[in-house]
């Protein structure tokens, strides 16, 4: 069989085995998968949680090596400190719009380590996290299970992946995004 001839055939086989319907030759599925312990649908804000609060909201992104309500908590302690923080700014005059993206894992002692940070423009929001998100984070353990600190392993470290973000309350009106308009 020469080339032409064996070219043709191939090309042949291969146009045989296209569906002329386009699409699938495998059969729907009709299997009902369950997953043991499947979290709810995510949210339409596509975070896994989002704690608000007054002054701004913390949106869980993700966790590794800690359950759903762990990184609730998580979530939640860094929303509360980040509101305690924000009126006392406000109050002193300088709070501003801000926002924040970062990783927190659990270092060797139990704390939190802070990596992948990333801030909105401007020396002001940079000095806002620091003090409202970083400081309070990396001051204690990052996760406590059973009354003590949990300390990252070889095989498992503890890490929450959190955006923030955060504004002064103006004539009663927050501008940071926990009315539902903002980006949280």
């Amino acid at each position: 069989m020469g080339p032409r001839r064996r070219h043709a055939w191939v090309v042949g086989l291969l146009l045989l085995g296209c569906s002329p319907a386009g699409r699938d030759v495998v059969p729907e599925s009709r299997d009902l998968r369950v997953t043991p312990d499947a979290a709810a649908p995510p949210s339409k804000d596509g975070y896994a949680y989002v704690a608000r609060r007054p002054h701004g909201a913390v949106g869980l992104v993700g966790a590794h090596f800690m359950t759903d309500p762990e990184a609730q908590r998580v979530a939640d302690r860094v929303a509360d400190e980040l509101e305690t923080c924000a009126r006392r700014l406000q109050q002193r005059g300088d709070l501003v719009e801000g926002a924040v993206t970062l990783v927190a894992i659990t270092g060797s002692r139990g704390t939190a380590e802070v990596t992948d940070i990333r801030f909105a423009p401007g020396g002001p929001v940079a000095a806002n996290a620091l003090e409202c998100i970083v400081a309070p984070l990396r001051a204690g353990p990052l996760l406590v299970r059973a009354g003590r600190p949990l300390q990252a392993t070889n095989a498992e470290v503890p890490a929450v992946a959190i955006e923030a973000t955060w504004g002064p309350i103006r004539d009663g009106i927050s501008d940071a995004g926990v009315d539902g308009s903002g980006p949280l």
